[in-house]
């Protein structure tokens, strides 16, 4: 039972507008990502207003009924699929990510599988597959700013990756298909419910890459842990620059693999520094590529991406957010025609080593100069982004070694940047963590340098969210060391 949202992202306290797959008799529950390993139940909805679907309350819970054929559908167009238009029975979602569910029910409404049996009782649900593949990311902007963080999911990567339709941006061996320019926003797969044919990663098989649940969702579950509040969109929110106004914020997050961009995206994060916002990255193959969202002009009905270039002219976005992928390098596995499969997925234990121990990044960490933390857990990679051979003013706290035999072969690096943004009064600062896989060690308390890049994590939020803190460069050494527990933002 597939389904996905008409818009990336919805106001809280507004409907909800999802579009469901044809012939299908389910019901709807409502998840949300919190500080738990699993989706937690929010509430149920009530029907608003339908488009070919039928809405019937049973005992409390309303079941629906679409109707229209199933007609073969491409990844490049708007699938117009049956919509419903429903309200949450809560009384106000607060911003933040949350999964449309849809389960399949019988006539009296009562679920036909285990996650609709789960959904019913109301108890946590796990956002990968196979049970995501009846899952719609949701995301719930607030009404007016809330928190001094604005965490942008990145859907356009996620739809970048998903060959839901029989095509995206790459060649998916598994699916048999071949890279394309353009893809629809109107078909499922935007972060839940995807269809992604790249090797599985060997250090967290229980959720695919490109995928919500090994990205945002480990990364929203430690914010839930530490009690940092912050304010959900998404990067066509950030596009668009209304819905999302930066400047109403300290601190902006870009986490996981926030790999497309449009210029619009570029021009407000610039505008954003340079006005004395920060720019958190724990992210690897950040801002690589150029897109946009068609030629229309309409930014409330955005429902297309196309991929512009392979890479932003000299790798400058680079010039914005200090590193570039096009100096790093990434380490995927190899597919094996003969047996049909990915294999040697693995990479040699890579970790950052420290270079500027004193600063405050690395405070409470323990950390001294030439010390490498996070080899063991592998968290450089698969994708790693590096220093450009001009220096562009990048201050490395951390860097690898040559990563001989990956894609570029480059060096990876984390540290500092202040972009080059005017007169730089009262300028705002990047942090650069450089590795797609930064959230998932931050997720994994089991990991052996867990403590470490939670604290680094800490340190930095902490400091870009913190009024009273300026630094007057990039070395910023700290005198007084952050308290770990640092309360809400």
């Amino acid at each position: 039972m597939q389904l996905y949202p008409l818009q990336t992202s919805f106001t809280a306290a507004d409907n909800l507008d999802l579009a469901v797959q044809p012939r299908s008799r389910f019901s709807i529950a409502i998840y949300q990502q919190r500080g738990e390993e699993s989706l937690i139940s929010v509430c149920g909805v009530t029907a608003v207003t339908t488009r070919d679907v039928t809405a019937k309350l049973i005992n409390g819970n309303y079941v629906f009924e679409s109707s229209r054929e199933r007609k073969p559908v491409r990844f490049d167009s708007d699938w117009q699929w049956p919509t419903i238009t429903v309200k949450p029975q809560a009384h106000a979602l607060e911003s933040g990510a949350y999964a449309a569910i849809a389960y399949e029910v019988g006539k009296n409404g009562e679920p036909l599988t285990d996650l609709g049996r789960r959904c019913a009782a109301r108890l946590p649900v796990f956002a990968g597959p196979p049970d995501s593949d009846s899952m719609a990311l949701v995301v719930i902007r607030p009404r007016s700013p809330a928190a001094s963080i604005a965490y942008v999911v990145p859907i356009a990567t996620y739809h970048a990756y998903n060959s839901m339709g029989g095509g995206c941006f790459y060649g998916d061996p598994i699916y048999r298909t071949r890279p394309a320019s353009k893809v629809s926003l109107l078909r499922p797969g935007g972060g839940l419910g995807i269809q992604i044919g790249h090797a599985e990663d060997p250090y967290d098989k229980r959720s695919p890459r490109q995928h919500f649940t090994h990205w945002d969702a480990k990364f929203i579950r430690w914010l839930y842990t530490q009690h940092l509040a912050c304010d959900f969109y998404t990067d066509v929110d950030l596009h668009r620059g209304t819905d999302l106004d930066l400047s109403k914020y300290r601190c902006m997050l870009s986490v996981g693999h926030h790999e497309y961009w449009t210029q619009e995206m570029r021009d407000h994060v610039s505008r954003f520094i340079a006005g004395g916002g920060n720019l958190a990255v724990f992210s690897g193959n950040t801002c690589y590529r150029p897109i946009d969202f068609g030629t229309s002009g309409d930014l409330q009905n955005i429902k297309e991406m196309n991929r512009l270039a392979d890479q932003w002219p000299d790798f400058n976005e680079s010039n914005l957010i200090g590193l570039s992928y096009g100096y790093g390098g990434g380490s995927y596995g190899i597919w094996s025609r003969f047996r049909r499969k990915w294999v040697r997925t693995g990479r040699e234990p890579v970790g950052f080593t420290v270079q500027h121990a004193d600063h405050w990044a690395f405070d409470g960490t323990g950390l001294k100069n030439g010390q490498t933390f996070g080899a063991e857990d592998h968290l450089v990679g698969y994708e790693v982004d590096g220093v450009p051979p001009v220096p562009n003013g990048f201050v490395t706290l951390a860097n690898t070694s040559r990563l001989v035999g990956w894609e570029i072969g480059g060096v990876g690096a984390m540290g500092m940047f202040k972009p080059e943004l005017g007169d730089g009064l009262n300028q705002g600062w990047v942090f650069n963590g450089g590795t797609t896989d930064w959230p998932r060690v931050l997720g994994d308390s089991g990991a052996t340098s867990h403590a470490i890049v939670s604290q680094i994590t800490h340190n930095v939020i902490r400091r870009f969210t913190n009024a009273a803190v300026h630094d007057t460069s990039a070395l910023g050494h700290s005198e007084h060391p952050m308290p770990i527990d640092a309360g809400n933002a």
